[in-house]
């Protein structure tokens, strides 16, 4: 029998080996589509935001090795001078307080305005970028370990420390006080229902306490009652009209501002008024005025 290219039986093997390469080929471009398919491709990452230069940025590290950026505005009173620390909304960053430092700062205070960590400038941690999520507002390891390390380096810089903070951040104020971290507090549209869980193992009953909000605020009135019952003295609560939250409250309440500026002065007084600014040109009619010679009369 015959089994050349030519007969037919060679021609069926040659068939078959063409279409086995074939198949072959096929299985492999599928394989191929398959493995690329479900490759998953690495998140990019998260650009940082370019920011305008601050004269007045500082930073330090939490305790768990977050690099802590801020603003320090010295007291114009000088050293002796108490600090406030400023605290941001949850999702919000340190840029939004300036006015309120410019405004103690023309009550003699300095003042820290925090970025917390995964917010504003906040964002690195052991050379990794990290943003915020839901869980630190609830985590006594996240936001309470920044406010430490805040008043920390305030003690250093002033002899008496408070702490404002909006929402969320108000647990924070009130959390620094109960601690021992702030000589006192103003805590504006807080939520009180995470106080316990932020403070963790620390003590969390606040002292030397100012809640505020607004009677319309879905429930931050109920939290400011709260937090002020659980309170020690001194301490005091004040409720507003309307639904303003945070720092709108205190924009659009100017009794409400008052009170929390009013208090910090209590908690942390004395405060020395700034220096009032020495004219060091004469004046204009003193000019082209021959200047006296000790012992020659001038005509």
């Amino acid at each position: 029998m015959t089994f050349g290219p030519g007969t037919a039986f060679g021609r069926a093997v040659a068939l078959g080996l063409a279409l086995a390469a074939l198949a072959g080929a096929f299985a492999s471009s599928a394989e191929a589509a398959t493995k690329k398919k479900g490759t998953k491709k690495k998140p990019a990452p998260i650009p940082a935001v370019p920011r305008p230069h601050d004269p007045f940025e500082v930073t330090f590290s939490s305790s768990d090795g977050v690099r802590l950026v801020a603003t320090w505005r010295p007291s114009p009173s000088g050293p002796s001078a108490p600090a406030v620390l400023l605290l941001h909304a949850f999702s919000r960053e340190r840029s939004e307080l300036a006015e309120l430092a410019d405004e103690l700062a023309g009550r003699g205070f300095a003042t820290l305005a925090l970025d917390l960590r995964g917010h504003g400038e906040s964002t690195s941690k052991g050379g990794a970028r990290i943003a915020p999520s839901p869980s630190l507002q609830t985590s006594p390891n996240g936001f309470p370990r920044d406010v430490e390390a805040a008043c920390a380096w305030l003690r250093a810089r002033a002899p008496r420390v408070g702490v404002l903070g909006l929402s969320l951040s108000g647990n924070l104020a009130a959390l620094a006080t109960a601690t021992g971290c702030a000589e006192g507090g103003v805590a504006v549209s807080a939520n009180a229902d995470r106080l316990p869980q932020l403070a963790g193992t620390r003590p969390s009953s606040p002292r030397g306490l100012l809640v505020l909000a607004s009677e319309k605020d879905p429930g931050r009135a109920d939290s400011a009652r709260a937090l002020d019952a659980s309170g020690q003295e001194p301490k005091r609560v004040l409720l507003y009209a309307g639904a303003a939250h945070a720092l709108d409250l205190l924009r659009t309440e100017p009794a409400a501002k008052a009170a929390a500026y009013g208090w910090l002065e209590e908690r942390l007084g004395p405060v020395a008024p700034p220096p009032v600014p020495v004219a060091t040109v004469a004046p204009p009619e003193a000019a082209g005025t021959p200047t006296p010679t000790p012992g020659v009369e001038v005509p």
